[in-house]
């Protein structure tokens, strides 16, 4: 199966890196800059943070509209919220041979996408955290078409095919989310795989917006590049 591959396309967050590492990060700077600001401690205000955010996941967009609100303060300090957000600046680190999986696709001549939703400036500074811009051919903030281009948007990842200049059924799409990472990709016809890590891997959905095959880890993903070779 693997010879046939000419394309991968990754998601970011779960996909290359736990994303927790940088929320908790984030959240703490939050929790910090709002301590200053009510009667609440870093500590209280952290665990309503964290607590809110494992029960709505991090696709809920006014997490911190809620917040502030919980806590007795204004909206006015939503912007700044998203500020620290998009700053922080913790080590990150890409799962455990997640580098090296790369590195053997490359040597492979496997053209390589990574395509991720979320706000542009917040995602390229992961990316830039992580150094991972120099393992792509591609990267793609689906966001540059506005919200509604986020994945699942075909459109998203007609744009990846585009700039990698390669067939949908030549295309292997590797993600961890069911709600957006597949559906899109199985319309174009790709090949999609599934890593169960991450805040959404116990989730299950139909079988439109599940993945071809479950993974445990990249590492399984690079086993099958290996036995192809």
């Amino acid at each position: 199966m693997m010879r046939r591959i000419r394309a991968v396309i990754f998601d970011l967050d779960n996909g290359l890196y736990p994303e927790e590492d940088y929320l908790l990060a984030a959240y703490r700077e939050i929790a910090s800059f709002l301590s200053s600001r009510c009667s609440l401690s870093k500590e209280e205000i952290y665990d309503r943070l964290v607590g809110s955010w494992r029960k709505k996941t991090s696709m809920y967009p006014r997490l911190f509209n809620d917040l502030v609100t919980d806590i007795g303060l204004g909206q006015e300090l939503v912007p700044e919220l998203l500020r620290i957000y998009a700053g922080v600046t913790p080590r990150l680190s890409l799962y455990p041979r997640v580098g090296e999986l790369l590195d053997v696709l490359r040597q492979r001549g496997i053209k390589l996408g990574l395509l991720t939703n979320g706000t542009i400036g917040i995602q390229r500074n992961k990316i830039r955290l992580l150094g991972v811009e120099k393992f792509f051919d591609a990267v793609i903030y689906a966001r540059e078409k506005g919200k509604e281009g986020d994945k699942p948007n075909p459109e998203a990842y007609l744009t990846v095919l585009q700039r990698l200049g390669v067939a949908p059924d030549e295309t292997v799409c590797i993600g961890d989310n069911p709600h957006t990472d597949f559906l899109g990709a199985k319309k174009l016809g790709m090949r999609t795989m599934r890593v169960l890590v991450g805040e959404f891997k116990h989730v299950r959905l139909d079988a439109e917006h599940e993945a071809d095959v479950y993974m445990q880890s990249l590492d399984e993903f690079l086993n099958l590049v290996e036995q192809g070779s």
